[in-house]
């Protein structure tokens, strides 16, 4: 097992936030992408998340935030970062090292567009040469990936199961 906290907390939270969000969408698939962005935020703001008294109080306000902006665009795509003050380069420098050293290059440069630089979906297929549809998938492989590099479950949204 890892002595990751922020993979700890996963493991730990994962179920619950899935649970938590498909009460405020009603959709599984959106769910688990709340609860994913959730997670890669987390990362993203792992001190802040550390520090915090009580983080899975802070996972579960971000899930609602993450929920409320998705909510309130429909289906414009909106980085979650919004939510937060950073400042670029430390997000640069911060997102590039959280990745695994064994994850691809595309994967790499697909995750790093999409959550450093935050383009939608359209701007992202523009720059790839491929339909938004292809991007989005591009975009769930490479996360999908990195999970595995990681070593965290993928949770099929069944309590206490995974693939």
């Amino acid at each position: 097992m890892s002595s990751d906290p922020i993979a700890a907390l996963y493991r730990a939270n994962y179920d619950r936030l899935c649970r938590v969000a498909y009460r405020l969408t009603a959709c599984a698939e959106t769910s688990h992408d709340l609860v994913q962005d959730t997670f890669l935020l987390a990362l993203f703001h792992r001190q802040e998340l550390l520090e915090h008294p009580k983080p899975e109080a802070w996972l579960v306000t971000l899930v609602n935030l993450a929920r409320n902006e998705r909510r309130r665009f429909s289906h414009r795509e909106l980085p979650l970062d919004t939510l937060f003050a950073l400042p670029a380069p430390q997000a640069e420098e911060n997102l590039e090292h959280l990745l695994p050293a064994r994850l691809g290059p595309q994967d790499r440069q697909v995750l790093l567009w999409r959550f450093r630089d935050q383009p939608d979906y359209r701007e992202m297929a523009d720059r790839l040469g491929v339909s938004e549809t292809a991007c989005c998938s591009r975009v769930s492989r490479a996360v999908e990936r990195c999970r595995q590099l990681l070593k965290l479950p993928h949770h099929t949204g069944k309590e206490g199961t995974t693939a």
